[in-house]
């Protein structure tokens, strides 16, 4: 349960202030980006004045990509909505908004869109990386999602912005837990680098697991232990005549898949013979173009989003209605592999899933294609393992690659690669094989996963025990206690509007 600002017991010695507290003029200081009309994108230019995206601002770190710019002469123009070294930026749009970050010593001077807000803190009353981490706390963040709660594009206002309750020390304890934070936050940072590092290697892991298998070296002592093996290109002439057979019943040309003679590859295990795809499943068949819903009474329709790890994850789930004849076109039956023919992310396309007897019930979309294995001589599992396999991924991406933006593979494409092919009772030794060496490694995944998630979690506890005031310990509190310019936050805060008051300024 969320805490609200009037259960946080503050340090007698700081004072809750609203952020527009924290700026010379908050008028002037707490400012949002131009209306949309007033910066188009065709505006944009190579170089020039650098303009901030709400892309770039992340929490409690800039992300220096993508970055436009505009003419001097529309910098000026837009002069309002203007950045500088030192200040904060923060979104004030999104799931999440309210992110935010310091500007990169890198520029000096720019402009931000409509979508962000630009924060000059008064730096007489708060460290700036102070503010910074305090916007980014739970403290901080449940106000902004109180403000848009309800709201189906999340977005706030500034003058409610600039009411934002905020915990205000004496400017020698910011300091220090600023220092606090960022020695803790470097800690968590090597820990999860680490942890990254690992999933970096059991990537590699399993990607050299699956060459040795479709060489054959995992299954190498088994191979010795047996006798009368099935040989692959018997078997591939008894599935050709299965394919025929089948071909005949539908009164469906069988198409015919090109051969390998003109193909240069390596050498396989005796027995063992390379095919193309297109020889071991019926022809690939594309899903339905129908349109999907989250809120129609019908059969659930399998996308790309449902497409996880080799399996079918139907938690994310569209329906849509259709009739007797759909539903023939486009069932599913256990065995099949849906595969992914085209996203923006190469890496996706070609990614597969295997059909359980539990994910019978949907269908599938267009995005999608279905591979039915032919025969029973071929196992559903080995096909998908081999599919994922890095040369089976060279195959697709090559094949996939796209200068639109846009990376496809086509059914063709598909029948076309070319992929080790062994006896059924080998394709389950290689299949047992992978599974025994992997489900070690998936353990070790989701031990990573559950660990990094700690990791986030304790970078917020870290920000919310600081800013309720429960980070330094004693030691470290005595320490800034004798800092020269120690003195209460409210002291601190009546002699600013003092000295304002004598020179003739307004506060607000």
């Amino acid at each position: 349960m969320e805490e609200t600002i009037s259960e946080i017991q503050l340090p007698d010695h700081w004072a809750w202030v609203e952020l527009k507290d924290l700026t010379e003029n908050p008028k002037n200081d707490i400012v949002d980006g131009p209306f949309g009309s007033n910066l188009k994108s065709n505006e944009f230019i190579e170089v020039g004045i650098p303009v901030f995206k709400i892309q770039n601002i992340k929490e409690n770190r800039f992300v220096d990509k993508n970055i436009n710019f505009v003419s001097p002469t529309k910098a000026e123009e837009l002069s309002r909505h203007s950045f500088q070294k030192g200040d904060l930026i923060i979104t004030k749009l999104g799931n999440p908004l309210g992110l935010c970050c310091k500007v990169p010593e890198k520029y000096p001077y720019g402009i931000i869109v409509a979508d962000l807000m630009r924060f000059r803190p008064s730096t007489r009353r708060v460290v700036v990386q102070y503010l910074m981490y305090g916007i980014n706390s739970v403290i901080v963040q449940n106000q902004f999602k109180a403000i848009t709660k309800g709201t189906t594009r999340p977005r706030v206002n500034l003058t409610i912005v600039r009411g934002i309750k905020f915990p205000f020390p004496p400017l020698p304890e910011q300091r220090a837990i600023v220092s606090k934070i960022e020695q803790l936050f470097s800690e968590l940072d090597n820990g999860i680098a680490n942890l990254k590092l690992a999933q970096e290697q059991l990537k590699v892991y399993r990607q050299a697991v699956l060459k040795k298998a479709f060489e054959g070296e995992l299954t190498k002592k088994w191979r010795e232990q047996q006798r009368d093996l099935p040989d692959a290109e018997e078997l591939l002439e008894q599935i050709r005549k299965e394919r025929e057979e089948a071909a005949k019943k539908s009164g469906k040309k069988l198409k015919s898949i090109n051969s390998l003679t003109e193909v240069k590859l390596s050498n396989l295990p005796k027995g063992w013979k390379w095919t193309r795809l297109g020889n071991l499943v019926e022809e690939p068949k594309y899903g339905t173009s129908k349109k999907c819903d989250y809120n129609i009474n019908g059969i659930g329709v399998l996308r790309i989003p449902n497409i996880s790890d080799g399996l079918i994850n139907d938690s994310d789930l569209k329906f849509a209605q259709f009739d007797s004849t759909e539903i023939e076109n486009y069932h599913l039956k256990a065995g099949d592999i849906l595969t992914i023919r085209s996203n923006g992310s190469v890496d996706l396309v070609g990614k597969c899933a295997l059909v359980s007897t539990k994910d019978e019930k949907h269908l599938y979309a267009g995005y999608l294609i279905r591979l039915r294995p032919i025969s029973p001589l071929i196992n559903s599992k080995y096909l998908l393992n081999c599919l994922s396999s890095i040369d089976l991924r060279y195959q697709i991406e090559s094949k996939a690659k796209s200068t639109s933006g846009v990376n496809n593979i086509n059914s063709g494409e598909l029948q076309s690669l070319i992929i080790p092919f062994c006896s059924l009772p080998e394709q389950q030794a290689i299949v047992q094989e992978i599974e025994t060496r992997l489900s070690v490694c998936d353990k070790i995944e989701q031990d990573i996963e559950t660990n990094l998630e700690k990791a986030e979690a304790l970078r917020q506890s870290i920000l919310k025990k600081a800013f309720e005031g429960k980070l330094l310990n004693e030691r470290e509190l005595a320490e800034v206690r004798g800092a020269e310019d120690w003195e209460p936050a409210e002291v601190l805060l009546e002699r600013i509007k003092a000295e304002k008051a004598q020179n003739g300024k307004k506060i607000h």
